[in-house]
């Protein structure tokens, strides 16, 4: 990762922090799936000229009261945020290596407005579909 990516992190971090704790402001899903469309950025791998492949697997710690709030609508926001990324990545031009899976965990020394995502690329396995591209269909 280059130097300018680190920096740049490292200053959206700050100031979401910043932000986060002093006005005390809860997680909302669009800024997960903003999240996840850098996650998809920051770990692009290139393949070949034709094939860039980014995770699939994704995890989305939070802090206990956003988890609670959010947790209840865990599997159809999984969904929809999976969708998000499979259509964001359909515009960049990458690929998967598997069915798109977005999970939600709390996350006990995080506070209020605060989040992480974890990200890593799972292929398919062979009793799986081939490995997907964003054109191709959408897992179940």
């Amino acid at each position: 990762m280059g130097v300018l990516k680190k920096f740049e992190q490292r200053l959206e971090g700050l100031v979401n922090g910043t932000f986060a704790k002093v006005f005390k402001s809860e997680v909302q899903p669009v800024e997960i799936a903003g999240a996840l469309q850098r996650e998809c950025d920051n770990n692009a791998t290139i393949w070949n000229r034709d094939r860039t492949v980014v995770p699939n697997d994704f995890i989305v710690e939070l802090s206990a009261p956003d988890y609670e709030r959010l947790s209840p609508y865990s599997g159809q926001l999984g969904d929809e945020l999976a969708g998000m990324v499979r259509d964001y990545a359909k515009q960049q031009r990458y690929t998967f290596m598997g069915p798109i899976k977005v999970h939600l965990e709390k996350a006990d020394d995080l506070d209020t407005g605060l989040y992480r995502v974890r990200s890593r690329t799972l292929a398919s396995s062979s009793s799986q579909q081939a490995p997907q591209s964003p054109q191709g269909p959408s897992p179940a």
